[in-house]
């Protein structure tokens, strides 16, 4: 006898992926934030906030936002969100601008002739 697909751990399990590759794509900004890379700081965060909006607006046109079964893809979705607008209206983490650049040393070496 064939089991009937249960849709709900299927979209559970897409679901599951997609908010791992948000984790992952907030600690990369985490990361380049703390670099100084500016120019992937707002490509890493335009692709976490419409990852993360993505999710929400999913659980919320399936009728699942607010389900006991589907309130920790909610929650996660939602913190990764608020923790990527708490991160950039506190602007942390950022490059140490009191970090001193590596200067050259002066040290030339003379030929003889």
């Amino acid at each position: 006898m064939a089991q009937k697909p249960n849709r709900y751990k299927e979209m559970e399990r897409y679901m599951t992926y997609a908010l791992c590759l948000d984790a992952v794509l907030f600690v990369l900004y985490l990361i380049v934030a703390g670099n100084g890379i500016i120019w992937l700081k707002v490509i890493l965060t335009l692709l976490c906030l419409a990852l993360s909006g993505a999710l929400l607006w999913f659980l919320y046109a399936t009728k699942e936002l607010l389900r006991q079964r589907s309130l920790w893809i909610t929650v996660g979705a939602g913190a990764i969100a608020v923790c990527l607008l708490f991160s950039l209206l506190l602007n942390f983490p950022s490059p140490n601008k009191y970090k001193q650049p590596k200067q050259e040393s002066a040290c030339f070496v003379t030929e003889q002739i």
